[in-house]
């Protein structure tokens, strides 16, 4: 079942499951077991710094049209009160929700730290790629199609891999619901509504859970600090987010849902 820490008293303690829910079982990858298998990578402080408190944002794959992810996305970090630059990337429009658009980051003037990419699977390496010549520091890639979806998926995941370690530059996800700082107002995600500041921070595989647990920390007033959907957790795993969130000023408490880990050494260690 979830477990929280508490990074005060190194403690760990279980979360009692709803009636009827179903328990979380945690089991460690086997040595060798596909190319990721082994020694995490270490922990690289000004990538996790530009994707979890940047002081500007793309959105690539900027929607005009409500109710897409891309769109939706841009409405949460406009909303949210985010004080940084917003840069929409479209090449097909001219400004979205009053925010001038880009055809790509090419063209943007000034400098960029995190991308939220919301493009089709087969679009995101070209778009990693372009983020990559702008200077981009992090990437938090929102879209699926990839190794859940078998081989092929697996074989792109692992291309946008290789770029961003090949540039150093940090990747979330792919496959996830993105993030939430309210300790900066962001929400660089497409779960709605910001949650309220507090305390509590929050990673997770299911992005599911994790908009459970905004409605449910917003129902019980509940204070979070961060909120990251780690999605299919190519680059950044459970051991980086522990390790980011327990140097986190704001952060007091961690709760973590995993439904696989990729290094228990690391993991106990962390």
């Amino acid at each position: 079942m979830p477990q929280v820490f508490d990074k005060r008293w190194h403690n760990t303690y279980a979360l009692n499951a709803a009636p009827g829910a179903a328990g979380v079982t945690c089991t460690s990858t086997l040595p060798g077991r596909g190319p990721r298998a082994g020694k995490e990578r270490p922990v690289s402080d000004s990538g996790l710094s530009a994707l979890l408190s940047p002081s500007s944002v793309a959105v690539v794959g900027a929607s005009r049209k409500p109710g897409k992810v891309g769109h939706d996305i841009l409405a949460n970090i406009v909303g949210g009160g985010f004080a940084g630059a917003v840069v929409p990337v479209n090449p097909a429009a001219g400004e979205i929700l009053g925010l001038p658009c880009v055809p790509s980051l090419a063209e943007y003037d000034g400098s960029v730290d995190l991308a939220v990419v919301a493009v089709p699977a087969a679009a995101v390496p070209d778009a990693v790629r372009g983020c990559i010549r702008a200077g981009v520091r992090a990437l938090a890639v929102i879209s699926a199609g990839f190794r859940e979806t078998g081989e092929e998926g697996a074989e792109r995941e692992e291309q946008i891999l290789r770029l961003c370690r090949a540039h150093d530059v940090r990747l979330l996800g792919p496959n996830c619901l993105g993030f939430i700082n309210t300790g900066i107002s962001l929400n660089a995600s497409f779960a709605g509504g910001m949650a309220d500041r507090g305390g509590i921070s929050v990673f997770s595989q299911s992005g599911a859970l994790c908009t459970a647990i905004l409605d449910s920390a917003k129902q019980r007033r509940l204070g979070l600090a961060k909120v990251v959907s780690i999605g299919n957790k190519a680059d950044l795993t459970e051991v980086d987010l522990l390790l980011a969130l327990a140097r986190d000023e704001q952060t007091r408490v961690i709760i973590g849902y995993l439904e696989d880990i990729r290094s228990g050494d690391d993991f106990i260690a962390a």
